[in-house]
């Protein structure tokens, strides 16, 4: 299940560059829709469930967590919250590097269950994730082919991108990691806390929401609200 969801998460948003420009309308409302629905699913679901596993010291995880995305964005230059900057016809393997990490720890709660016996690989989390990076695989294809890199290259980024999660998760099983999963997902908390609210407010200029867009944000949290609690995932 997880490799499926989030490969093909990966490969649709790779597949849209081909229709929707990085600097259109719908490519910003659609980051703002998952941004908003990967920040009420840590609300509303993943961070009292981090809480009841590990008591109050999860919350120094969490800090954790958020340090390592401040450090992860000197390397990924912002592309898990939808920023590519140009670096002419080369590849900018660095950032690529910076964002592979951030998929892989991001990655790493998701074989795990967690309090009330939730399925993390196949819960609202397992989704945030899968909708969090469609419009940054969309981002990354839609940027790399307006930079003119050769198609082998990118679908070569395209392909590590789409595996890191996936493969966090499965390394992240082991007898000797596993133990600490309540510790792996508040760290993953702290990096999407840092992505989603950047992603909210950065959606609009001079952080201000036009209606479609503060539309689009709404609708993203209400689903997430309405996925942890109806659903009980």
């Amino acid at each position: 299940m997880i490799w499926t969801a989030l490969i093909l998460s990966v490969g649709l948003g790779a597949s849209a560059a081909w229709i929707i420009p990085t600097d259109s309308k719908t490519f910003k409302y659609l980051l703002a829709f998952s941004g908003a629905f990967l920040f009420g699913t840590l609300l509303t679901h993943m961070i009292p469930e981090v809480f009841h596993e590990g008591a109050m010291n999860m919350g120094w995880w969490i800090m954790l967590g958020f340090g390592v995305q401040l450090m992860l964005d000197y390397l990924s230059e912002g592309l898990e919250h939808g920023h590519f900057h140009s670096h002419g016809n080369a590849v900018p393997w660095l950032a690529f590097l910076g964002l592979f990490l951030h998929a892989f720890i991001e990655g790493m709660p998701l074989n795990h269950n967690g309090a009330h016996g939730h399925d993390h690989s196949q819960g609202t989390f397992l989704w945030a994730i899968a909708l969090h990076k469609l419009p940054i695989a969309l981002l990354v294809t839609g940027a790399l082919r307006k930079a003119q890199i050769p198609i082998s290259t990118i679908v070569l980024i395209v392909v590590m991108f789409a595996l890191a999660t996936p493969l966090g998760a499965t390394l992240s099983n082991s007898s000797n990691i596993a133990e600490y999963a309540p510790q792996m997902l508040a760290v993953a908390i702290g990096l999407l806390l840092h992505v989603s609210t950047t992603i909210l407010f950065e959606s609009s200029q001079n952080h201000q929401f036009n209606l479609i867009k503060l539309i689009f944000v709404i609708a993203g949290m209400a689903l997430a609200a309405w996925m942890s609690t109806s659903l009980n995932l």
